[in-house]
Order: structure tokens, then C-alpha cells, then sequence
């Protein structure tokens, strides 16, 4: 056998004895349509790393394009677009923005009118929205008896101001009546109609605007009366 041929076959032999390729089966990234990379790890020598990285392949049009090989994630610095470019030789289309914009010209002219008036037929649901009272209530009670059929629900902080307001207030689709506590101003004090059972719907309603409108599950309820005393020693 000719002398550069064994120092060829000699070379080569060596070159795979001293460096491998593993791939981890389990670790296959694709976070861009048509990019599909598995991580790789090549060693050297006895078994010392060499590098760890990804080994990609990316679909264009036409071909495969790989092995590609990636330190990282190619997604993390391009996007679709750049592989297409990159990879594919495929460029975005120009446009020129003389001609649109000439034609973007005379479209709002025409249409200028229908959106105007679109927005003035949404304007006054706009308008209703800040208009709206603050709520009343926050949804928590202090006290709940049965026994007297009273029950307190806390009011919102800084309390609202309900003189010569029109307070309407219904404990399962019942009004009932309703007052600012004289004890403690910050808790509105309501009576519990006959018959109703909780969990109930509460719905206060302000100047017939409502306000509140939520479910209390009854929680704490109790016959808290203390019963009258008896004559009978």
C-alpha cells in the first residue's frame, strides 16, 4: 500500500478514536416553524468536553438546509423571517410608501364620516361608565341574627354621603329597610324579610342606580336574641 494512503487511513482512524458526537434524545427544540434542533454534546480524547450545543436543521422551500450547528437556541437572536433570509435566500417584499400612502389618502377621505359617526353612536355607553356611582357595600357583614332579623353589611371607606339620597335595598328580589347605623356610621344596618333564607342576592341601588349587587352565603348567621326574662323566680 502506497505510503500517503496508510498516513490517510492512519489520520482518519485517529480522528474517531479522539472525538464523538452524543445526542440527547430527550432535549429536541423546535420554537420556529421549520427549525428542528437537538442538543449535542462532542467529546474529545478520553471522554473530556469539548462543546455542548445544538445541531439544527431548517426546511426552506425548496431543501433541507443542516447541520447547522448553534451554541444556543437560534430563536433567542432571529426570528422566522431572518432564517428565511439567512438560510433560504428568501428577502421580505419591499413596498414603496408613495403609492399607498396615496391611495391611504383618499380612503379616509370617504370613510372619515362612517367612523366619525360609529364612535358617536358608541359615545354614550362610553359616557355611562365613569358616570357610574362608587359602590356602597363592600360585601362584608359584622352581624347577621336571625333572631332579631337585623344584619350589618360594612360600607366602603371614606363612607359615602347618603343625605337626600334615594337608598333602595333588596335581600332576595325583597326591599327591605335600611339605615346608617348610629352606633357605628361605617356599617348600614338592613332588616332580613320574613322567609328568606340565605344564600341570598343583595342589590342596593342608589337614586335607582345600582350599586351593589352580589350573594351572601348566610355565613355566621345566627339567632343571636337575647329572649326576654320571665316573671317566675
Amino acid at each position: 500500500m502506497p505510503r500517503k494512503i496508510k498516513l490517510f487511513l492512519g489520520f482518519s482512524a485517529t480522528l474517531l478514536l479522539t472525538m464523538c458526537r452524543f445526542y440527547d434524545e430527550g432535549e429536541r427544540v423546535t420554537t420556529i416553524n421549520g427549525l428542528s434542533c437537538q442538543a449535542y454534546t462532542d467529546y474529545f480524547g478520553q471522554g473530556s468536553t469539548i462543546t455542548k450545543g445544538l445541531e439544527c436543521y431548517y426546511t426552506c422551500p425548496k431543501e433541507v438546509v443542516g447541520p447547522l450547528d448553534f451554541e444556543t437556541d437560534p430563536s433567542l437572536s432571529a426570528s422566522k423571517a431572518d432564517l428565511d433570509r439567512l438560510l433560504c435566500g428568501i428577502t421580505a417584499p419591499q413596498f414603496t410608501p408613495t403609492e399607498p400612502s396615496a391611495s391611504a389618502s383618499l380612503t379616509p377621505i370617504v370613510s372619515a364620516t362612517p367612523v366619525a359617526s360609529a364612535t358617536a353612536h358608541a359615545s354614550p355607553t362610553a359616557t355611562i361608565s365613569p358616570a357610574a356611582p362608587p359602590f356602597l357595600l363592600t360585601g362584608q357583614t359584622t352581624m347577621c341574627d336571625l333572631g332579631a332579623n337585623l344584619i350589618n353589611f360594612r360600607m366602603v371607606e371614606p363612607v359615602p354621603d347618603l343625605t337626600d339620597k334615594t337608598l333602595t335595598v333588596k335581600i332576595a328580589d325583597i326591599e327591605t329597610t335600611c339605615s346608617v347605623n348610629p352606633t357605628n356610621p361605617s356599617l348600614l344596618t338592613c332588616t332580613i324579610p320574613s322567609l328568606v333564607t340565605f344564600p341570598a342576592r343583595v342589590v342596593v341601588s342608589l337614586d335607582g342606580a345600582v350599586v351593589n349587587d352580589f350573594t351572601y352565603e348566610g355565613i355566621g348567621c345566627d339567632e343571636l336574641t337575647t329572649p326576654m326574662p320571665t316573671t317566675t323566680p
